[in-house]
């Protein structure tokens, strides 16, 4: 019989239930995979309901664990309201809350001078793109806190998960996108995965008290589809000469976070970048 000390039980995410913000693709999708290969229960979210019925329902099918699919849309207060009594109600408990949710909106063209390295780009964002970031990137953030706190102080206990960005800690050398056609990261999206790691160090010292662990993970740059040129650029300022792989790469650190390994560990930013931001 092993003890809760034993290693293997402390990644134990048997009897756990851990709901996973825009876990239909992904980061939220491998974390979701993570935690129910783990032996957790596992609700994925999207703002479109049939979407994460459907990861739901392949999730459970691959992994033989309980999985559910539930709409929310995360910078709407009473969507996460409905959404945490659907839980309540379902499973009278919440042990996991990974707050992964994002976006932003970028209409510029990538032939634009928004794309140029020698301007600034405060320029060109529109206010509307700003503030839609900000909405679903740190209001977000923080209305899953406010709403999963409650029930996790109730409980003595829970791990919430933040994701943010090496985008929050460095500023980005957009010469990486020159040629690629992608766009660049923008302003926004930097100011909001800073925010939420600052906010999650403050939230965290509030709650550890009660038992609720607040963390937040920044992965560096994973590879998904992006032209060669930017892959090539970005690993050759990477020390592992590589970009992530969500299959593997991220799936660790989130589980860790999640489960009971990293019960000491409270307002940490967990850096997953290759050595990127090392240099």
């Amino acid at each position: 019989m092993l003890t809760t000390n034993h290693v293997t039980s402390l990644f134990d995410m048997n009897g756990r239930i851990a709901l996973v913000t825009g876990g239909v693709q992904g980061l939220g999708w491998q974390a979701g995979e993570a935690l129910s290969e783990a032996g957790a229960t596992v609700i994925l979210t999207s703002r479109n309901e049939r979407k994460a019925q459907a990861a739901a329902d392949k999730l459970q099918a691959q992994t033989g664990n309980p999985c559910r699919g539930l709409s929310l849309e995360v910078s709407d207060e009473n969507s996460w309201k409905s959404a945490m009594n659907t839980i309540q109600i379902k499973y009278q408990k919440l042990d996991v809350l990974v707050n992964n949710a994002g976006g932003r909106k970028v209409t510029v063209s990538p032939s634009s001078s928004f794309c140029d390295p020698a301007m600034d780009f405060l320029d060109e964002r529109p206010l509307e793109e700003w503030q839609y970031s900000l909405d679903v990137m740190l209001t977000g953030v923080f209305l899953g806190c406010r709403a999963a706190s409650p029930i996790m102080k109730k409980q003595g206990y829970g791990k919430i998960v933040n994701i943010a960005s090496i985008d929050g800690i460095r500023g980005r050398d957009l010469r990486l996108y020159q040629n690629t056609g992608l766009s660049p990261t923008v302003p926004d999206y930097m100011a909001c995965k800073g925010a939420v790691i600052n906010f999650t160090r403050g939230i965290a010292v509030v709650l550890a008290p009660y038992g609720i662990r607040v963390n937040c993970l920044s992965p560096g740059g994973f590879k998904r589809s992006q032209p060669q040129a930017f892959i090539d650029s970005y690993s050759y300022e990477t020390p592992l000469g590589c970009m992530g792989d969500d299959a593997k790469d991220l799936k660790g650190a989130v589980l860790f976070a999640c489960a009971p390994a990293s019960d000491y560990m409270v307002g940490h930013n967990l850096v997953i970048d290759g050595g990127f931001t090392a240099w």
